[in-house]
């Protein structure tokens, strides 16, 4: 019996030890903060992250907010090399117009009140530098992102959103 217990106590130590590192350098959780990104996410949400994932146009990342240096969630709309503007709520990259299928709600119910959802915006840089990207928050009229402090360092991105697992009855993968 002691020898069981023992043996136990041990696999239960390796498992914790083997998990905190895969944590540390392969995923980990964190709580989504603020109304940034309404109405993908939600503030109290929790996310799943995958610090491995490289950053692709419409993911969502994590990364370390230059401000503040709290960890912030936007979604990735600019990549390295690529010149991106705004016009009439709709996005332009590289002179070709290219379609947020998540905003399509938002847009429309702008447009029905004949306003702007994404007022038109020109980044004062362009194009994207190597190793930095272009990051907006899905709440566009009330989203402090790219538009506001210009664009994040790759090093500052923590990992890609791979999916919302709290509250459990809205479990969803992006």
């Amino acid at each position: 019996m002691k020898r069981t217990l023992v043996e136990l106590a041990v696999s239960v130590g390796i498992f914790g030890v083997l998990l905190t590192l895969f944590s540390i350098f392969v995923f980990s959780f964190t709580k989504v903060q603020g109304y940034s990104m309404t109405p993908t996410l939600s503030d109290g949400e929790w996310l799943f992250i995958n610090r491995l994932a490289k950053p692709k146009r419409f993911k969502m990342v994590i990364y370390k907010d230059p401000k503040s240096r709290e960890t912030s969630v936007r979604r990735v709309v600019g990549l390295p090399g690529e010149t991106i503007y705004y016009k009439k709520d709709q996005l332009y990259v590289n002179d070709r117009d290219v379609y947020e299928r998540y905003l399509e709600i938002e847009v429309q119910r702008a447009k029905n009140s004949k306003s702007l959802f994404t007022e038109d915006w020109t980044p004062s840089e362009s194009p994207i530098p190597k190793g930095k990207y272009l990051v907006l928050g899905d709440n566009r009229p009330y989203a402090s992102d790219s538009r506001e402090y210009g664009y994040i360092d790759e090093k500052a991105i923590v990992g890609v959103v791979e999916m919302r697992v709290m509250p459990i009855h809205q479990l969803q993968q992006f």
